[in-house]
């Protein structure tokens, strides 16, 4: 019997990689874009990244009242422990990051306003100031990039316990 994540769990782990994979894809394909051609990919960028931040807080909130499925037995209490920091650290990365952004985003003195969607300004009511847009892009470039690290880590550990090991990793959290 395999120790299963809930419908819940497994819908937010897969949104939000999801959004991450998509964010990732918008801003690679505006960097070398002209300012107008790559203002109309960091708007659906920006979307999204608030869509990942708000999911990624409702997660949170669900998740303290629900507890993961238990780890196979066999797994080691080093492993075991690397993975409770690990999870610990994606939070706080897949909070911190769009928060950096949108920080970013709504301190710039020339940014347009953040659309989400096209349905409501998601600007964040804090003024304009190049130095508070400089700490949000400082802090969004510098937190992306142990993100990634660390989705690279996940998905080589996953895949690891399942075909190094033989456990049910990847089902765990398979829809």
């Amino acid at each position: 019997m395999i120790s299963k994540y809930g419908k819940v769990a497994i819908a937010f782990h897969w949104l939000i990689a999801l959004l991450v994979i998509a964010n990732f894809v918008l801003v690679s394909m505006a960097e070398d874009l002209p300012r107008e051609a790559r203002g109309a990919l960091m708007s659906p960028h920006k979307a999204v990244g608030v869509a990942i931040l708000l999911l990624s807080v409702a997660r949170l909130f669900w998740r303290f009242g629900h507890k993961p499925p238990p780890l196979p037995t066999s797994i080691p209490a080093w492993q075991a422990g690397l993975g409770k920091f690990v999870h610990l650290l994606f939070y706080f990365l897949i909070i911190a990051v769009p928060l950096s952004g949108w920080l970013m985003a709504s301190a710039h003195p020339q940014a347009p306003p953040v659309d989400f969607f096209g349905l409501f300004d998601a600007t964040l009511p804090l003024g304009k100031s190049k130095e508070l847009a400089g700490f949000g892009h400082d802090a969004h470039e510098i937190l992306t990039k142990p993100l990634f690290l660390l989705i690279l880590l996940h998905i080589i550990g996953a895949l690891k316990h399942q075909f190094a090991d033989r456990l049910p990793f990847v089902q765990r959290m398979w829809p």
